[in-house]
């Protein structure tokens, strides 16, 4: 039976798992800026030959301590501990943060969570980091504490935009981008393309009408929606329903997305938010109950109404036909960069 490296509670620990070296963070996105730590972490773990460690909570402490409405994630919980994992990490201890979990002091959130459940010999931080009850804790904190109890704490550096340190790479800053849908400037700040997650539901059926059957999410799929409009991308999905097992599964398939709320048939504006995605010749395709994961390359247009059905439809294939040349485009530099 295979291990997941994922644990929710210091008992799931495996205990051969050996000393750690550990980075504290809520990695919202696994951006370029978090990824730069955990490489940092890496190499410190590899120089003490000890396993490299994410600890991180769910839900972020500002939907618990705030308003959820003020800080939308850029990654589901899911997706976020797949990134942290494939960024390098040996395990990720991934904790439940509750308003008790809130009250740990400073000495008892290391104590109990870095020192006895994941035998941390190394603490990897930035020299802002804060922790325990009401951030409390900082770096003078830690150093005094490893000090206390046999850890050594090691701070890195920041990156910055270009790379250089100077400035700062922020999931706030990449939401930002992604709200005004500069999914270019955000992906660049990531590192990669910037996704939602979903089971495929019904939707209205109007696409497959029209010739351009969409793929629809519900309506809080994991990962920030961007700015509405129409946007490049790929569809690819990561676990089938049960009636399509068998069916080989489609991965990184180009597709055209709109997000919105259909101005042309609902002029009053939908109810909710859409999330929709056409992948480019599947006519008869059928994902309902599939979950799929949607990359954004670049926006196109913003969502217009149109008036008539047909000056929709012409616009529906310039879509795809802008589609198709972005990722192409888009195809060729990861082959150049590769």
């Amino acid at each position: 039976m295979t291990r997941v490296p994922i644990w929710h509670s210091v008992q799931e620990v495996p205990a051969d798992l050996g000393a750690t070296a550990v980075s504290i963070g809520n990695y919202d996105g696994v951006h370029r800026g978090h990824r730069f730590v955990l490489d940092q972490l890496r190499r410190h773990a590899d120089a003490r030959s000890l396993a490299p460690v994410a600890l991180t909570f769910w839900p972020h402490p500002r939907h618990v301590m705030g308003d959820p409405a003020r800080t939308p994630l850029l990654t589901g919980h899911e997706d976020r501990d797949r990134l942290l994992l494939l960024a390098g990490m040996h395990g990720v201890l991934d904790l439940e943060f509750t308003l008790d979990f809130a009250q740990h002091s400073p000495e008892d959130f290391v104590r109990i969570f870095l020192v006895e459940g994941l035998g941390a010999e190394c603490i990897v931080l930035g020299e802002d980091a804060l922790f325990g009850r009401a951030n409390s804790g900082d770096i003078r904190t830690m150093r005094s504490l490893g000090e206390s109890l046999g850890f050594e704490v090691v701070t890195v550096d920041e990156l910055g935009p270009e790379g250089t340190g100077s400035g700062r790479i922020s999931s706030s800053g990449i939401r930002r981008d992604l709200l005004e849908g500069e999914v270019r400037v955000a992906n660049e700040a990531l590192g990669r393309l910037h996704t939602v997650t979903d089971v495929v539901h019904h939707g209205f059926r109007r696409g497959r009408e029209l010739g351009f059957p969409t793929a629809n999410l519900g309506p809080h799929p994991a990962g920030l929606i961007p700015a509405d409009g129409v946007y490049a991308g790929f569809l690819t999905v990561t676990e089938q329903a049960p009636a399509h097992l068998g069916v080989t599964p489609l991965a990184g398939a180009p597709a055209t997305i709109s997000i919105g709320t259909n101005p042309t048939f609902e002029p009053d504006g939908a109810p909710e938010r859409t999330v929709e995605a056409y992948v480019h010749g599947a006519h008869d395709l059928d994902l309902y109950g599939d979950t799929v994961r949607l990359e954004f390359v670049e926006y196109q247009r913003p969502t217009l109404k149109f008036d008539s059905v047909e000056a929709l439809v012409e616009q529906m294939a310039r879509d795809v036909e802008v589609t198709r040349r972005t990722l192409a485009a888009e195809t060729s530099r990861r082959e150049s960069a590769d």
